[in-house]
């Protein structure tokens, strides 16, 4: 089974997901609010300010105090019409609709701001909330840690596996405090899951699956609203872009003649790769986080992608279908799937030598399996197998909630180890960054773990299997190895009568 990794490192401390205004009090420094500016103000920002909105007004000592975004914004009302109805919406989103939220002056420059920079800069900010479009993730954690903020960041934690390495460097450098918004994360059903794998309550782990499908026929991120009002007046398109910022060695976006601006572009980037790893980062982030986490793997060794644009012809770049094949040294596999065009989920399952998890709503089945008696289950599952037992993991009431109350409580203790931290975001990204490479190149892709990089790949993946199977199968003994997890390999009768040349063996 994979040698299981410290749970702090993925899961933070034992504490509870959910504090109250009094179980502040109890936190050293608590008398101090903690002061929150947000840096990008669109629609999942608005969540979040929300939250610490209503965290203010119930007596806990957070506050919001800056926001930053680089459109001037828009409050209206409009109609939605979708499925032969027509919904009316109420639309909220940009600079100046922000800092209202926040009761903030909307003519302090220095609290209401297009540049991120104003706000890193000012001494009453202790937190950044950073929900920008993918590109500006990385760019952004790294000058906050450097500023001394701590940082609540959206998934995925960057755009690129170099950029994700630059913010664990600066995490550990700094000391800061960094959570990464993977709502999942604040469930503790991934810790329980990773409990039983540890244990061996299903053997060695060695194969595991997880994906997101929808269906909607305006297409995925294009129902994200376009208005009038976003224009080249109002929109300051060249901090949106980034391309005057360098991140981990490479530029943070485009130049304008590489992207002129586009309303599209800016409102739905997701459908864009130059902000986006489209279904790769944005829907599957959160399953590569929360199943690397519970099998208790890390970095893939080896990735390899496939997928295509098979029917959302609708002048975006990213693909429709998306499948990520993932294989790790501990000797197991992730395959994370995702399509826009199908609302058919699949199940989440870890599969072991000696049973599988399966999660469902409110905690996981665990299933025996027997590989004394070959084929267990039935290729095609006409009804569900029966659980042997369900293990019970009451989820939070909200998981937003829970994460940042997480991380508030950490802020305040000065302890790095949250639900989501910023070595486990890298994992996510490395592997999105891989499958995007994969896709769009054709090539399969290894993890340099010593480099800390992505590689090309090549044979030695497979070899180096081989290899281990030859050194392990001794002459004049059974094939495979022992093993207290159900990987003894147990031969027929007749297997004895294969030679076994010392070529079976080998050479150094």
């Amino acid at each position: 089974m994979p040698t299981p990794l410290d749970r702090r490192k993925f899961f933070g401390s034992a504490a509870a997901l959910s504090l109250s205004a009094a179980s502040y009090g109890n936190v050293s420094g608590s008398n101090d609010r903690v002061r929150v500016g947000f840096l990008g103000c669109g629609g999942r920002a608005q969540a979040h300010i929300d939250l610490i909105t209503r965290f203010a007004s119930e007596g806990k000592p957070v506050a919001p105090v800056a926001v930053c975004d680089v459109w001037d914004g828009l409050e209206d009302e409009y109609d939605v019409h979708f499925g032969g109805k027509v919904t009316r919406r109420r639309y909220s989103q940009g600079l100046y609709p922000s800092a209202r939220k926040c009761q903030l002056d909307r003519a302090d420059r220095t609290r209401v701001t297009k540049d991120y920079r104003v706000v890193l800069d000012r001494p009453d900010v202790d937190v950044v909330c950073i929900t920008t479009p993918d590109h500006w993730h990385g760019k952004m954690t790294v000058d906050a840690l450097a500023a001394g903020k701590d940082v609540y960041v959206e998934k995925p934690m960057t755009r690129t596996a170099e950029e994700a390495v630059a913010v664990v460097d600066a995490w550990k450098h700094t000391g800061r405090v960094v959570t990464v918004g993977v709502q999942a994360m604040a469930d503790a059903v991934w810790m329980r899951a990773f409990d039983a794998v540890r244990t061996g309550a299903i053997g060695h782990v060695a194969h595991a699956q997880t994906g997101l499908f929808r269906n909607d026929a305006r297409g995925q991120w294009r129902f994200y609203r376009l208005a009038k009002q976003m224009t080249p007046q109002t929109v300051d398109w060249d901090l949106f872009l980034g391309h005057a910022f360098e991140c981990a060695g490479a530029r943070v976006g485009p130049t304008p003649r590489e992207q002129p601006f586009d309303r599209a572009s800016f409102a739905q980037w997701r459908c864009v790769w130059p902000f986006s790893g489209g279904p790769f980062t944005d829907m599957l982030s959160h399953h590569i986080t929360r199943m690397s986490a519970a099998m208790g793997v890390r970095f893939p060794a080896r990735v390899a992608a496939g997928g295509g644009l098979y029917l959302e012809y609708d002048g975006r770049d990213v693909p429709d279908v998306g499948t990520v094949v993932a294989d790790y040294e501990e000797g197991c596999q992730l395959v994370v799937t995702a399509t826009t065009l199908s609302g058919y989920p699949m199940e989440e399952v870890i599969r072991g030598r000696l049973g599988a998890i399966k999660f469902v709503r409110g905690g996981f089945q665990v299933f025996k399996d027997d590989p004394t008696r070959g084929a267990s289950y039935p290729p095609r599952m006409e009804q569900s197998p029966e659980p042997v037992s369900f293990e019970a993991v009451e989820p939070p009431r909200n998981e937003t909630e829970a994460l940042w109350e997480n991380f508030l409580e950490c802020v305040r203790a000065r302890r790095q180890s949250t639900f989501s931290p910023p070595d486990l975001g890298a994992v996510a990204v490395a592997t999105a960054a891989m499958a995007v490479q994969s896709y769009r190149t054709g090539a399969a892709l290894f993890w340099d773990k010593e480099k800390r990089a992505i590689a090309s790949a090549d044979s030695t993946w497979a070899k180096r299997w081989e290899k281990r199977s030859r050194d392990r199968a001794k002459p004049n003994q059974v094939f495979g190895w022992s093993g207290g997890d159900g990987g003894t390999v147990q031969p027929p009768p007749h297997q004895s009568l294969a030679e076994r040349p010392d070529c079976y063996r080998t050479a150094p």
